[in-house]
């Protein structure tokens, strides 16, 4: 019997190729599969993360044609910018218009008398500054300002301190500087506003006990129509000037409510000379960005194609190719820019009213060649107005006296009907007839309670006042510079009815009141008001759309159906229908809706957030977050299969393993048994071996 030869130990097999082979037999196409599969979901990922970077740069590179300020641009010169220049905002007036600026508008200035020194020492008091106009010879104060008091004590009784902790109070509506003017050192008090109605006033309670002289203490500070201690340096005064042969006076050189939209800037003046300003509409910053907005546009649409073509020049398919998702994006975007937005009054409706038409590969294009079709730079040119509403998203109210204020999400296009039944008022307090204008101890002092917030007492100058309107803007000007009442921003109106005193809040709506809460004892005999509650105001009320709408103060807000979201404010009229409201859901909003509902936040990070939907307060899903995850997921799925399968293989080879080394070792025996056979076969008499 022939040997059985081998290399190996028993069975002279080699075990280790043929096990090899057997588990590379089944696991390399399997492991090839998931290798491929893996390496597909990776590209698709980076593919989609390309995708959501490229509509984020879209998303960004039109938001400037959201903005109604970006519809406003114009151009403005001036025939001699070293008398007068302008600006525009919002809503500029465009046209010619002839300026003669005959005054510029001064801040009222007042110096002291010489010191020897910045450091001499002043005195120490209280300096009481009132703001108002000397126009008629006497003092007037300015019920729109609050009263000063300022102390002056061992911390900034000299010159120089004086100066530092005046200039350090932001609230004082003056500024303050030390000349010196060759005979000495001046303490100089600028006010802080221009205008005929904001000069000084400026009253002294010296601790030396005179509160008039001019020989010592603070009272040398002091300046008012009966005694002027210190001296007019720059007197207050308002600016004038001529537009297009209508003079007008305004309390500072920016005038902003002349020219719709313009304001005006004067710089000097110039008598007898007209400064022509040309305002002309500029339509390039628009332009721009609207081809900001195309360009963009198109980088997505080929970044789309190029992950999602059949066939390239080389036979290469895309990586995302008849993939569900992009077709999607594609579908949508296309469905934006064919859109025609019926609800807009204008006559662009549309992209293609504008100019801008779509090719057979997805992209857009500007028309300015095809005379059949609308010239993109024609429209801008002729139609700026309603290109702005075909982009922004608007509102407008029908009522002169009612402003749309705001929408939100839950706004839906359309014309909605307003009602008001109830007008917002203020809360109010009428006196009696008022029988004495003369204020001393014992009707001086009093306090109030506006909106809810209770005075400090409240106290008047002691004097005969000429007119009753001169008493009111003293108690007006007193009320208001209460400090609690500055902080909590809160004011009153005084005005006259009928020779009675009557209190209106600043504030209008259900928590306006007025109320008196303590009067001196002869303030009900000499004024008319005693301790007492006024009226309180009322909210606005109304209907938008038919529905009952939320009032507050003088806003309505609608709070269900398609008109739900929309505020208007009701500033006067008539009770009854007020017209209409009409909200536009511009072009801007559409789209950013859409690409909102497609874009990811999430996508960059290395694990996606395939678990997003399980943690509280995660984003809510996009499209794009869906599709990513699901990629993610399906790369976990496929690691997992590796696992098993290399699991699996592992355990297979060692059966195999352990299947051949028992067929070794059994071999082996035999071999063992032939060879134990063999010589004994060789020992018989007679057996011949013929090998």
């Amino acid at each position: 019997m022939a040997a059985i030869t081998s290399t190996g130990l028993g069975s002279g097999l080699e075990v280790n190729n043929i096990v090899t082979a057997i588990i590379d037999a089944e696991k390399v196409p399997v492991q090839s599969k998931i290798d491929r599969d893996t390496e597909l979901a990776t590209a698709q990922i980076s593919a989609f993360g390309s995708i959501n970077s490229a509509l984020s740069t879209f998303k960004d590179s039109y938001k400037d044609l959201s903005k109604a300020s970006s519809f406003s641009a114009v151009s403005i010169s001036s025939s001699d910018e070293d008398v007068l220049t302008a600006t525009a905002g919002i809503g500029a007036q465009t046209g010619v218009f002839d300026i003669e600026v005959l005054e510029k508008a001064q801040a009222q200035s007042i110096a002291t008398a010489a010191f020897g020194s910045a450091n001499d020492t002043i005195g120490t008091g209280t300096l009481t500054i009132r703001y108002g106009s000397y126009e008629t010879g006497s003092f007037a104060v300015n019920a729109d300002t609050t009263i000063q008091n300022i102390t002056l004590d061992s911390s900034n009784n000299t010159l120089s301190s004086l100066r530092d902790s005046l200039n350090a109070d932001e609230d004082n509506g003056l500024s303050a500087a030390i000349i010196n003017d060759g005979s000495g050192y001046r303490l100089v008090l600028t006010s802080d506003r221009t205008g005929e109605n904001f000069a000084m006033e400026i009253v002294a309670s010296d601790d030396d006990g005179d509160h008039t002289d001019n020989t010592s203490g603070i009272s040398r500070l002091i300046y008012n129509d009966t005694t002027k201690n210190a001296t007019q340096t720059v007197a207050a005064n308002d600016a004038e000037i001529i537009l297009n042969g209508i003079t007008i006076t305004r309390d500072t050189n920016t005038i902003d409510s002349v020219i719709t939209g313009v304001t005006v800037e004067l710089q000097d003046t110039k008598p007898g000379s007209n400064i022509r300003l040309n305002i002309n509409s500029d339509t390039s910053t628009v332009e721009s960005q609207i081809n900001a907005f195309v360009s963009n546009y198109n980088t997505l649409i080929a970044r789309l194609n190029e992950f999602s073509k059949a066939d390239s020049d080389n036979g290469e398919k895309g990586v995302l190719v008849g993939d569900g998702t992009v077709r999607g994006i594609e579908t949508q975007l296309r469905g934006v820019l064919n859109n025609r937005l019926d609800h807009l009054t204008g006559t662009i409706k549309s992209f293609a009213n504008l100019g801008i038409f779509t090719n057979r590969d997805g992209t857009i294009e500007i028309n300015e060649s095809n005379s059949a079709l609308p010239k993109f730079s024609e429209v801008v040119k002729n139609n700026i107005a309603d290109i702005a509403e075909f982009f922004t998203a608007s509102g407008t109210a029908s009522d002169t006296q009612i402003d749309f204020t705001s929408s939100n999400s839950l706004t839906q296009p359309g014309t909605y009907d307003i009602e008001v039944t109830q007008l917002a008022t203020r809360g109010s307090l009428t006196g009696l007839t008022v029988n004495n204008l003369t204020i001393g101890s014992t009707n001086d002092t009093f306090k109030v309670r506006i909106d809810g917030v209770l005075s400090n007492d409240i106290v008047l100058g002691n004097q005969t006042y000429a007119t009753l309107s001169d008493l009111l803007a003293e108690m007006q000007s007193k009320i208001n510079s209460d400090s609690t009442f500055i902080d909590k921003g809160i004011s009153v109106v005084l005005t006259e009815d009928a020779g009675k005193i009557k209190v209106d809040s600043s504030q209008y709506g259900s928590s306006s009141t007025v109320a008196f809460t303590e009067v001196g004892a002869t303030f009900l005999a000499d004024l008319g008001i005693d301790v007492q509650q006024g009226t309180a105001g009322l909210d606005a009320a109304g209907k938008i759309d038919g529905v009952d709408a939320f009032g507050d103060g003088q806003y309505l807000l609608s709070e269900s159906g398609d008109s739900a979201g929309i505020k208007i404010e009701v500033l006067g009229g008539a009770i009854g229908s007020r017209g209409s409201v009409t909200y536009s859901e511009g072009s801007t909003k559409i789209m950013n809706d859409l690409l909102l509902s497609m874009i990811d936040d999430q996508i960059s990070s290395s694990s996606s957030d395939v678990n997003s939907s399980a943690v509280e307060g995660a984003p809510p899903s996009t499209m794009l977050d869906s599709k990513t995850d699901a990629l993610y997921k399906k790369i976990e799925q496929l690691n997992r299969q590796e696992e098993d399968l290399n699991l699996r293989m592992d355990k297979y080879e060692a059966r195999l393993f352990k299947q051949f080394n028992a067929m070794d070792s059994a071999v082996a025996a035999l071999n063992a048994t032939l060879g134990s056979l063999t010589s004994m076969l060789d020992q018989l008499p007679g057996y011949t071996n013929d090998n």
